[in-house]
């Protein structure tokens, strides 16, 4: 009776251990798909400056897009402060 339960916790431990490299797999895709993301973002940002140094914007406007957009999806008057923070550091001069 001992040995079973033995047996059975073991064969539970080597279950989990297996879900958790499963899981350990995963989280590493996602981190490289986030490494991706964060590539594009950047590329995309010194794009954008580049533009804005021969273009000039309305950067009122652009907030209150911002505002309008984000603001249903984030329950939060004014929107997303994430979304403005960037679009004050890029309006930078």
């Amino acid at each position: 009776m001992f040995f079973d339960q033995i047996k059975e916790l073991d064969g539970s431990i080597k279950n989990l251990r297996d879900q958790l490299k499963s899981i350990g797999g995963g989280v590493d895709q996602q981190i490289d798909q986030l490494d991706d993301i964060a590539g594009h973002i950047i590329a995309l940002e010194a794009i954008m400056l580049q533009v804005l140094k021969k273009t000039d914007i309305d950067v009122n406007a652009a907030k209150a897009w911002i505002v309008q957009q984000t603001q249903d999806s984030t329950g939060k008057e004014g929107g997303s402060t994430k979304a403005r923070d960037v679009l004050e550091a890029l309006t930078k001069k």
